[in-house]
């Protein structure tokens, strides 16, 4: 009866231990991957853009550039930013870019959703910049 009780309850606690990991949001680890395209006005930004993650946010963070959670660099002959192995939650993209054609720095941002339903997809979201 003891070992019955034992084993009852290492079963539980395996099983609570795994749906906690299962159920994690709003962090890297994931399979979702997001393209943030960059766009000043209506022009793609081609070129150096650092895109600046916040997790669990919907709205910008006091400081995009100094408060964030993850930092990542986009390719110098590509219009967006691979954001990769992300879990579904709520995640802002904050741009910093440069527009070649207006010779001008830009920056802005953009509230992202990752749902469960899209866990192991790839999501555009458009971030605007301005200057």
């Amino acid at each position: 009866m003891q070992s019955i009780k034992k084993s009852t309850l290492i079963i539980i606690l395996f099983t609570l231990a795994f749906s906690f990991q299962a159920c994690k949001k709003n962090d890297v680890g994931g399979k979702a991957t997001i393209h943030a395209l960059i766009y000043h006005g209506t022009t793609p930004i081609v070129g150096t853009t650092t895109l600046y993650v916040k997790f669990d946010a919907t709205t910008a963070p006091s400081n995009p550039t100094t408060n964030y959670d993850l930092k990542v660099s986009g390719e110098l002959d590509d219009n967006h930013v691979h954001v990769e192995e992300l879990r579904p939650g709520n995640y802002y993209l904050y741009a910093v870019a440069f527009d070649s054609t207006a010779m001008v720095a830009v920056k802005g941002g953009v509230a992202a959703t990752i749902g469960w339903s899209e866990r192991k997809e790839i999501k555009e979201f458009d971030v605007q910049t301005n200057n």
